[in-house]
């Protein structure tokens, strides 16, 4: 009877446990929803916001359910170890203890975080923290010895109504989530094959579109950076038209993505935000590039590593024949790791595309990620390996002989983290620094604070440090150079060649300068948005360099003409074609933009980045600031002397072009809504 009682006993701890686990979850997650709701609202409504809400609500607690067990186990294991040392404590005692450790530590973590939010710390501040975060529980404990036991038990009656009314929401979320994925998108599938294409009678060229995810110009051999980072592209592109002058449409992938693949601005197809979840594109689905193709004898095929850029993201899967899942290259083994983990992939393959914020319970700023961070693998090499996408493509054209096809490859290198695998980490650096995914985090993160616009460089004694990324991710970009060139010799193996261009580019570029890491945020430096642009024709012999001012939108247009279809009107960008055929096109502006600050769903665009190049100058223009940097890129290519007092009247003109262009770019966005 003891031994039934006790396991009576057991069980009832456990829901005791859970009950108020469960409830803390809950009320956490309530919060969350709020201020993740305030960013959601920008590309989506609520009744799509609902799903995401249920089905974090379902993940959120299987957690609670494996972190009550914990706690459960824990206090069991201490109930242990006091009987063996003939301690008089008791399990209420036990889980007071706890929840003031718990209460301590979040108060130090919030009180360092508030104080000193970018500050180091060393593992022995780390271990005299934890002391004081355990002796202040103890001595709380020990104060409220005589309460805990009454106060527990009012707890467990208060939150009745609370478990109940969590509970309920639960089941609506079950049903919910369950709608939202088998029944309102039950014809969802990975897209293969729609049908057998028909021969074109036209002797038209194969295409590849080849794009690097955050690949600069500026850190590239070819485009003359001291470094010898792409070794065999600069050989392979002296029989190619190589572009000098190419740059970005914005910062960040997504709206990027969707501009090449509607040949349209981003203040035109109004997908300002980088994420799956984003609105997709205005008439994505009828006016892109693929469907053109597609119409006129191609068969087309997509390969995008990355999520955010997936031609589902972009609105236009209807548009390929094939486009496998974006996961489908990855080789991570890690339970959750920094991308493409097992948990993130399974999420991605359920849900991605059928509820919005799939992934929200993966977002690193969930308090889940600080979590994940310490106990997951630390990554030390890269997950996305350029030839699983290449071997990917390769296998598609040996099973398929169809013929004109256009195939747009995207991979994921050298996007941050920075993890080429051996030879080549440590190729430009031999320092044993930034050589896995946490250690570069912790140090992007703390970078962010400098990227305000308040400074102007990195301090002296952060830049060492910066200068150790920037190696790393030359090294990562010496590895996509290598992958390359393995991709270009399996074409040739093939006799692929002979009749198919391919065109070597990237989404937008990667910063390590003017005290801004990365990409994304508001800035439009010429790290970020000069991009690599390079076209080999079928059969070319004799290479050019074509020093011509282009833009991203102009590759669309470009690749419609090489396989002599017409350029419909709605397309903002022009052919390069007549550049490549050494002749000449007319002067114009080129714009970029970040417009991630804005809503995206028929609202004017009244805050963020706008930049023009006008010949040799730039203006980039703060809408938020009403505040802006005019650059001579000829005199001054690191951008680092404001022109905007000293040469007035350029910068008066190139900021009416931004101002008169924007006014147009709202009356549309009025127009259509």
């Amino acid at each position: 009877m003891i031994r039934g009682n006790q396991v009576v006993s057991d069980n009832t701890s456990y829901w005791r446990i859970f009950r108020v686990v469960f409830v803390l979850f809950s009320l956490y997650l309530i919060g969350d929803a709020f201020y993740r709701w305030d960013g959601f609202r920008y590309y989506a409504t609520f009744s799509e916001f609902l799903p995401s809400v249920a089905l974090v609500t379902i993940l959120w607690n299987i957690v609670a359910a494996f972190a009550s067990a914990l706690i459960w186990l824990s206090v069991r294991g201490m109930e242990w170890f006091c009987r063996r040392l003939r301690w008089r404590v008791g399990e209420e005692q036990l889980l007071f203890f706890m929840a003031a450790f718990f209460l301590s530590a979040v108060t130090a973590l919030y009180v360092k975080r508030s104080i000193w939010p970018y500050a180091q710390t060393s593992p022995l501040l780390k271990t005299a923290i934890l002391l004081c975060v355990i002796m202040t529980a103890v001595f709380i404990s020990w104060l409220f010895r005589n309460k805990s036991s009454r106060w527990l038990s009012l707890l467990q009656e208060r939150i009745d109504p609370l478990v109940w009314l969590f509970g309920i929401w639960i089941a609506l979320s079950v049903f919910l989530v369950y709608y939202s994925t088998w029944i309102k998108h039950a014809g969802d599938s990975v897209l293969q094959p729609t049908s057998q294409p028909v021969a074109s009678e036209k002797n038209l060229p194969n295409i590849i579109l080849l794009t690097f995810d955050t690949l600069t110009a500026r850190d590239m051999s070819i485009y003359g950076y001291e470094r010898e980072t792409t070794p065999f592209i600069s050989r392979w592109a002296r029989t190619a038209s190589v572009f000098t002058r190419a740059q970005a449409e914005g910062n960040i992938t997504t709206p990027t993505a969707a501009s090449l693949m509607t040949g349209k601005r981003i203040w035109t197809h109004q997908t300002y935000h980088v994420s799956v979840s984003s609105n997709k594109p205005v008439k994505s689905d009828i006016e892109n590039l693929p469907l053109l193709l597609k119409k006129n004898g191609y068969y087309t095929m997509a390969f995008v590593v990355n999520p955010v850029a997936s031609v589902k993201t972009l609105g236009v899967a209807g548009s390929f024949d094939i486009a496998p899942l974006a996961t489908e290259f990855s080789t991570s083994s890690s339970l959750f790791g920094w991308r493409f983990g097992v948990v993130d992939v399974l999420l991605y393959r359920l849900f991605a595309n059928k509820i919005k914020l799939y992934d929200w319970i993966l977002q690193r700023d969930f308090i889940l990620d600080r979590l994940l961070n310490i106990i997951s693998r630390n990554i030390t090499k890269t997950t996305a390996p350029p030839h699983k996408l290449y071997s990917r493509f390769l296998e598609a054209i040996d099973n398929n002989s169809a013929s004109p096809f256009f195939a747009w490859l995207h991979v994921y290198p050298p996007h941050h983290p920075y993890l080429p695998p051996e030879p080549y980490m440590g190729m430009f650096d031999s320092s044993p620094r930034l050589r896995s995914y946490k250690t570069q985090e912790k140090e992007r993160m703390a970078s962010f604070k400098y990227s305000t616009g308040e400074y102007r460089q990195f301090p002296s004694d952060v830049q060492p440090t910066i200068d150790v990324m920037r190696a790393r991710y030359d090294e990562f970009i010496r590895y996509s150079d290598r992958q390359f060139e393995d991709f270009i010799m399996e074409l040739t193996r093939r006799d692929k060649l002979k009749n198919t261009v391919i065109i070597l580019s990237a989404d937008h570029g990667e910063s390590f300068e003017h005290a801004y890491l990365g990409h994304g945020q508001s800035h439009l430096y010429e790290q970020v948005t000069h991009i690599p642009l390079i076209i080999r024709n079928a059969g070319q012999s004799k290479g050019q360099i074509i020093d011509d001012l282009v833009e991203q939108i102009d590759i669309t247009p470009t690749i419609l003409e090489l396989a002599d279809i017409q350029i419909p009107s709605w397309m903002e960008g022009r052919s390069l074609v007549p550049l490549m055929q050494g002749k000449s096109l007319p002067a114009k502006p080129v714009f970029s933009m970040v417009l991630d600050r804005n809503p995206s769903l028929g609202h004017l665009i009244t805050r963020g980045t706008i930049a023009v190049w006008e010949g040799d100058y730039k203006l980039i223009h703060y809408l938020d600031e009403n505040r802006s940097l005019l650059f001579n890129l000829k005199d001054d290519p690191d951008e680092l002397n404001n022109l905007f007092d000293k040469e007035p009247e350029t910068a008066r003109r190139l900021l009416a072009l931004i101002k008169d262009n924007l006014k147009k770019a709202n009356e549309r966005i009025i127009n259509e809504n």
